[in-house]
Parts: structure tokens; sequence; C-alpha cells
């Protein structure tokens, strides 16, 4: 609670504030419950006067001051407090930071003057009675906007439809297609006068497969089977190539990193305090592991919102639930937040915007202060899904410290799957680290008494003493954290993070205006009206995580299939069938084959929602074989490409490209990594780049959050701008740290890991260029690429066949042999580069490959 000015009062304010506010704010209490006619006589005696007199100048609406974000003039607003959190919590003296600042203890209100004894004493004694308030602050009812007959309609919105099976298109060329998806495309085409583009060369094919089931370019034995494969079948060879590469544990390392995006994936919590998630990786290799297990997606969409509610066959298989809970827990977070209310109420939000936004392609989030101003959803159905969030306990795992104002816990897993960065304690250790957290405890202690008793003194206190008492919090924090990281042998204890059910599931107050000091009326838990006729049951008991999840899954919710689907399409594609891909609601944009959308949702429910099954049905189409071939006419009619006349050219992503050019230079590690960096560095910030990690033994001192210890001054720092010097794996698993990505990656327009992202921007810009230009990893790449090509052979033409092989896909035209062989006689080499051992040879063929590696052919899938 922030200190008040010295408040001089005269009589006539005074006769006012206690006459006319006490008239105008005294009335039943909120709760509708009454209150005994002696907790009111002892309120009103005691403890109103005393607000009035001493608070209400700086902390009461009538007033017009609320310094600090603190209301003290009626119950609501007490409760609800601050900044710095309740100012009043029933029963608990310790919670109520009112009593904390008139006691002198961490604040000090007011601040002339310290309250006497016996005022004290009756407020201690008002909260230990349950802090009995009969007021209240008048409420304008809330009158929505979206009627009972708006939600009615709006339940004829075309996507809020259960999607029925159309009938099969009749098309005039029956020669054409090569599956039913073929009919519908070729209808609407036929219907404007326009014939699909011829079909893509057979290595551009390949590629464009290739790159869109792995991320990965083709390799040399790749090209030569699909090569003599497709003289003698085309439709058998593209038939077994996908049928390989969706076998492969590339598949769901380029397919799961499609979901990351949406899920807002990053292992850290940006804003003020960037606080790392160590146990993040987990999340990340489960959906990886759903995507090459072919998990059916609505038992990823319920395993993801309630997991944990989920019974399991095994402590694995639960264990796999808990972890794919940590969806819910994956968003960015305001640590800093003053005020626990605020803290709660916008991570709820998060979390219903996410599972909306990702799921059902609406945005429930926007009627948190009023109704939704597009869609028929009113503001009560956001505060029904808020209540199945607010009886969920979110634990996402953040380094204790003085800044951290909301940390939080992990899940213990019930199985234990250490990974290469716990460390296992001896005995003579974890008796040295308790030891240590005595010391800190009485070393804290002996700080705060220090600093309260030169207040009392009204002595200044000692210089840094502030700073010196953050620094032992965090200490005795990150001490507690090693000790709890280890069973009671020393052996490292395994940690998820994720969602659990809270003891007693509550329902939600609407707010008014969305601002957590005006709650109205409570609201059931519950779903979407307009989505549903018909609420799902709640447990008694339950938040309404696993009936959320059940509905979201079920067979007739008619947003679920639609929206996976559209993805699918979208990345096999180029676009989506509609290309607001986490809109469908009024102000997105309408399917462009809207009985394709209709005709794959019921078929993906059909073959038990599998996503591979869907991506052989696409890629065996001759829609997906198209060339991107340019017709000005056609342009003319559709410049966006809505009818499918061909294929979209499309750039490669950003670990697309990273990988391809480790690939190509044959330097990439494919086996997937345990962990991650930022679980190296365990439980701590990153800042400017850097995660300044610790060494999980040894005992802890902490400056400015950069962590060391004792036993060998050791660090665990990891740069984030650098770690493409020494990982050699696929980029989805480099650390993805909030405000601090990988360069490789951020240049290329990756997905803001702070919001959902079903489509990424494209840009090319002049700092792409120079990026590709002077970054030390092209270069190291391109190097690599010419080592190859010398030890493959001593033919310059050779050399030079390879490294247009291993970037393209394709033997080198003779033109470009030509024009090779031109910029490699006349580079000229560096003297210096030469004494440093890398010969003319290799600094000419590492230039040339650099010059086909950073081009648009190597960039772009056509």
């Amino acid at each position: 609670m922030p200190k008040c000015k010295t408040i001089l009062h005269c009589k006539t304010l005074l006769t006012f504030l206690v006459g006319g506010v006490l008239t105008l704010l005294m009335s039943t209490p909120a709760s509708g419950q009454k209150l005994a006619s002696d907790e009111v006589k002892f309120f009103e005696s005691k403890i109103r006067p005393v607000l009035v007199r001493e608070c209400y100048s700086c902390h009461s609406g009538q007033a017009g001051q609320q310094k600090g974000g603190l209301m003290l003039d009626t119950k609501a607003r007490t409760q609800a407090g601050g900044n710095t959190g309740p100012a009043v919590v029933s029963g608990d003296l310790e919670e109520s930071l009112l009593l904390n600042a008139i006691s002198y203890e961490d604040f000090e209100m007011p601040p002339s003057h310290q309250l006497p004894s016996n005022v004290i004493a009756d407020f201690r004694k008002w909260i230990e009675m349950g802090a009995p308030d009969p007021r209240t602050s008048k409420k304008t009812p809330i009158q929505s906007t979206v009627s009972l007959k708006d939600i009615q309609n709006g339940r004829k919105f075309w996507s809020f439809q259960k999607p029925k099976r159309p009938r099969t298109p009749k098309v005039e060329d029956d020669q054409w297609g090569k599956n039913i998806i073929d009919k519908f495309v070729l209808n609407q085409l036929e219907a404007e006068g326009m014939v699909p583009a011829d079909d893509v060369e057979v290595l551009a094919l390949l590629r464009r497969i290739t790159f869109d089931l792995t991320g990965l370019p083709p390799s040399t034995q790749q090209i030569s089977w699909f090569e003599k494969k497709w003289d003698s079948n085309p439709d058998q060879a593209i038939k077994q190539l996908v049928n390989h590469l969706l076998a492969t544990p590339q598949f769901g390392e380029r397919w799961g990193r499609h979901w990351l995006d949406v899920a807002r994936y990053a292992e850290s919590t940006g804003r003020e305090i960037n606080a790392t998630f160590p146990q993040a990786w987990r999340y990340r290799d489960y959906v990886i592991d759903a995507f090459n297990n072919d998990k059916p997606y609505n038992e990823f969409i319920r395993e993801q919102i309630a997991g944990d509610l989920i019974p399991a066959k095994s402590d694995e298989e639960w264990s796999e639930h808990l972890i794919a809970t940590g969806f819910l827990a994956m968003g960015p977070k305001s640590l800093n937040e003053r005020n626990a209310k605020q803290f709660q109420l916008d991570l709820i939000d998060e979390q219903i915007d996410v599972t909306t936004r990702v799921f059902l392609g609406v945005s429930v989030a926007c009627a948190r202060c009023h109704d939704h101003k597009f869609d028929p959803i009113q503001q009560r159905d956001y505060y029904a899904m808020a209540g199945i969030f607010r009886s969920t306990s979110t634990h996402y795992g953040t380094v204790d410290s003085a800044q951290n104002r909301r940390p939080s816990n992990e899940i213990i897993l019930p199985i234990t799957d250490a990974s290469p960065f716990d460390v296992e304690l001896s005995q003579s250790e974890i008796t040295k680290l308790a030891k240590a957290v005595e010391a800190k405890r009485k070393e804290k202690t002996e700080l705060q008494t220090e600093f309260r008793q030169a207040r009392r003194e009204g002595k200044t206190p000692p210089p840094g003493i502030q700073g010196r008492i953050n620094r032992v919090v965090t200490a005795i924090a990150t001490l507690n954290r090693q000790l709890n990281s280890v069973d009671k042998n020393g052996k490292p204890i395994s940690f998820c993070m994720g969602v659990q059910d809270k003891p007693n599931p509550t329902n939600s107050r609407l707010l008014i205006r969305g601002e957590f000091d005006q709650p109205d009326k409570k609201i059931p838990r519950g779903i979407v009206q307009v989505l549903a006729k018909k609420q799902p049951k709640i447990q008694q008991g339950s938040s309404g995580r696993r009936e959320l999840a059940m509905w979201i899954s079920d067979n007739d919710n008619p947003l679920a299939s639609r929206v996976m689907i559209n993805r699918i399409w979208q990345h096999l594609l180029g676009e989506g069938l509609v290309r607001s891909p986490e809109n469908f609601g009024a102000t997105g944009q309408f399917p462009t084959h809207p009985e394709l959308l209709d005709f794959l949702s019921v078929q993906f429910i059909k073959k038990g929602w599998s996503v591979k099954e869907m991506i052989r049905l696409i890629c065996s189409s001759r829609t997906y074989r198209m060339s991107t071939r340019y017709n000005s006419e056609y342009f003319e009619k559709d410049p966006d490409n809505e009818m499918l006349w061909r294929a979209n050219s499309k750039q490669l992503d950003a670990e697309s490209m990273r990988d391809a050019m480790l690939f190509a230079c044959g330097t990439i590690d494919l086996q997937r990594p345990r962990a991650s960096m930022v679980a190296k560095a365990g439980s701590t910030i990153a800042r400017d780049g850097t995660i300044y990690g610790v060494n999980a033994k040894g005992i802890v001192e902490s400056a400015n959050m950069m962590m060391q210890t004792r036993a060998g001054k050791q660090r665990r720092n990891v740069t984030l701008y650098d770690v493409d010097k020494q990982e050699k794996h696929r980029s989805v698993y480099l650390p993805i740290v909030r405000e601090g990505l990988p360069r490789s990656l951020e240049i290329f327009d990756f997905a803001e890991p702070g919001l959902v992202v079903g489509k990424r921007e494209k840009s090319n810009t002049p700092a792409q260029g120079l990026y590709l230009l002077n970054s030390s990893f092209v270069m190291r790449a391109s190097e690599a690429l010419a080592k190859r090509a010398i030890e493959e052979s001593s033919n310059l033409e050779s050399q030079i066949e390879r490294v247009f092989k291993y970037c393209y896909g394709r033997d080198v035209y003779k033109s470009e042999l030509d024009a090779a062989k031109s910029f490699y006689k006349n580079f000229e080499t560096s003297r210096r580069l030469v004494r440093r051992g890398k010969s003319e040879k290799l600094q000419k063929l590492a230039a040339l490959s650099q010059a086909v590696m950073i081009s648009a052919e190597f960039r772009y899938i056509n």
C-alpha cells in the first residue's frame, strides 16, 4: 500500500465526511447477508470514523482520490485493495495489508503519524471478526446489448452450424482430378471459365512435399528414388513418399512447430521480469510426439485443456496428460503486478483467449468488458468461462525473488524423467543447503528489524539496506528451490508446467467494465451460448474444464474440426480456405470453398480426427500438384488466387531456412536433444538476450539477479543471440525466450511467442539481406558446404554441381555452371584468411556456396 500524504482536517470537512459520506454509503452488505447489530455498531463506532478521518482524502471515490489504485470507501473496494494487493482479507491478519500499514510494518499509513495502539487493536479485532462491513457502492444494472433472439439468430451463421457432407460436385473435365478435393476446386474454376495450371515439375514437387511435411529439403537419395518411381507411376511415387515422410520423426518436428505458433510457446514469461520456464521443453516434446504418433486431434484438445482430469492407464500416460496442460500455463506473465486480483483476472483472460481462438476460431475475450461488438456473445458468456478458469490453479514455475510478486511452483510428475541438467545432491550437500537457508533467514530478520527500527525512530535507514533485503529474499527462494528439487535421498524430482483444479471451485462475478473492484452478480460456469443450445452439466466439485474440453472436442461442435482442417490446408497450400485462421466469426473472412471445407471437416471426424489422413488426402490431390505458373488474365480476375487456379509460391520460414542450410552443408544433427538450453540455465531470468543461470550445487548469492555459486564461481549463462554458433540441432529445439529470440529466427518473421499466431507475417527486408550476406552462421554454413564439396570431388565442375544439388535439389543448368565458374575465377580472396588456413580454393567455393544459398530459389518453394 502506498504512503499517504499528511492529512489536515478542519471541523467542517470532518463533519461532512463522517455525516454525508456515511449517509451515502451505508446500506446492506454487498453479499446480501444481514450483519448482526453488534457487528454494525463496532464498525460504525470504531472503524468507519478512522477510515474517514485518516484515509478517505487519498483513498475514496467521493474525494476523487485513489492513490496507488486503492479505494477504501466501500467493502468491495477495500477487499479488492490497490496495486499491492487486498487491503483487508476477512479473518486473515497477515494478508490484510491495511493492518500491516497502520502497524508500520512494511508500509506506513498515515505517514505523518502512527495511529494509537488502541485503534490498531480495534482494526485487528475487526479483521478477526471477519471484517463485517455494511458499505456498498450503488450499481447500475447491466443491460446486455445481445438478446436471446440475437443468440438464436446467430446460430444460423455459417461457421456456427455443424458441417454436413455436401454432394460431390459435377465437373466437365473428369480426367483432371485425382480425388474428390479436385472436383470441388475444378467445379468453381469451370464456373468462372478458368482451367487449373499445369502440374509442377517433378523435382519441384518433391521439394514441395519434403519441405511441407518435414521442413527439410530432399536428400540426394530421395531425389534419385523419386525420379525413378515417378517415371513408372507418379501417383504411387507421391503416395509412398508421403507415407515415408509421415513416419519420420522430422514430420512431428515440422508440424509440432506449427502448433507451437498458435499455443504461443515460449520458455520465459516475457514482459517486465522475464523469468524462465525451465520445464517448458516438456510441452514442446509432447506436441512433437503427438503429431508423430498421429494422436487423434479431439484427444489432443482434451489433454491440453483438461489432461489432469482425464483417467490414465499408467503413470507414464498420466505424466503425458499433465504435461499437455502446459498449454494453459504457457502464456506471458506480468510477474511484477502488485494486485493479486488483477494478475488472476489477466491470467484467466489470457487462458480464455487462447482456448477460444485456437480451438474454436472465435475470440470470446472481446467480451471481457462488454458484450461482443460483432458476434452474438454476451459479457456473461465470458464470465461463465472465467468461472471455469478461476476454479483452476496455474503452475508455471518461475524464480522467486523480491521483484517477482507472482511466483509459482510446478507440478510434480508421477514418474522420474530427469533432464541432463537435473542434479543429484548428497546428504552433506542437502544439509549444507538447509543450513544456508536458516542463515539467510536469520540475516533477513536482522535486516528487516534494523530497517523498521530506523523508521520507528524517525531515522533514515542505512544506505542500500532494502537492496540487501531483496537479495537475501532471492537467495532464500533459490536455495529452497534447490532443496525442493530432490527427494529425501537427494534424487532429482521431475516437474512440469500445467494446471490443476482448485479444491473449492467457484463461479465468477461479472465485472462491470471488466474492473475488478466493480463486481456484479455471479455467473454460473458454462460455455458460449451461441455455440451450444444446451449448457454442459458441470459436476459438483469440478472446475468445469473437463466438461469444456469434452464439448470443444465433441463431434457435434461446429468449429473444432473446421478450424483445424483450415490450418492443415493453409500449411500445405499456402493459404487457408478461410484466410483468417483464428477468426471464424462475423469479422472473419468467408471460406473461398465452403463446401470443400465442410467436406474435409466431416471427413476429418470420420477418419478418427487423424491429421496424417488429411495430409495424405490433400497431398494426393491434383490441386496440390499444380505449378505456380502465372496467367495475366486470371490474375486480373482473381489476384489473390482464391479460386486456386495455380499453386501459391511459399517463402521458407525461419526454421526451414536455417535447417536447410545446415542440411545442405551436412552438419545438421537430426537427433532430438534432451531438454533445452533454458532447462540448463534453470529457474532464473533472461535479460538483454542472455539467460543468467545458476549451478544447482553450492551456496547461492544473488546480485541483481545474476546468480553465482561460491563453489568455483560457476555460471550457466546462455547468450541467446549466439546459440547458432554451437547449436546444430533443428531450429524447433532452439531456446524460445520472449524478447530474446535467436537472430536466425527473429529476423525471418518468426512467430511472436507472446501471441496466438495462426498465420505468420511474410516480409522481404534489407535487414534480411544484410543478415544473409554478413551473419557468421550463414558464412560458416557456406564454408561447410564448400568443404563438403571439396572432400567429395577434386573437380571444380563436379564441386559446383554438388553445391547446386544440395541447395536446390536439382542438377545445375549449363548457363548456371558457366556463370558459377566465372564467379569462382574472378573472386578476390583474402591473404589474411589464407594465413589462417583457409585456402584460396576454399574461399572461392565458400563464396559461391553463399551466393547459391541466399538466392531466391533456395528461399522459396514453387
